[in-house]
């Protein structure tokens, strides 16, 4: 019986990139690892890194509502980055 490789779906794969799996964002971010092979793991990398992009800004000084609002720049970017990539994913593969 053969079995199909699990599908990664991390913005890197989305693009092409076939050498990171879900699993290595899963290591280097340190998430839930339920959410590798899954859609979920951008959504989950994304809030980690506007978490991880808050203290940072915070620990060189910003204050507080600057950080948060340069760290949801950010987000917002990367959550339409994410979006794009799914709909190229879709239209490309049918997926």
């Amino acid at each position: 019986m053969q079995t199909n490789p699990l599908k990664n779906y991390n913005i890197f794969a989305l693009r092409g990139d076939s050498t990171v799996s879900d699993m290595d964002v899963v290591e280097n971010l340190g998430l839930n690892p339920d959410v590798a092979h899954t859609p979920a793991i951008n959504d989950a990398a994304i809030n980690k890194m506007y978490n991880d992009n808050v203290t940072n800004y915070l620990a060189r000084g910003m204050a507080e509502d600057e950080a948060k609002k340069l760290a949801d720049t950010h987000r917002t970017a990367a959550i339409a980055s994410v979006r794009a990539a799914m709909r190229d994913q879709s239209d490309q593969f049918g997926l």
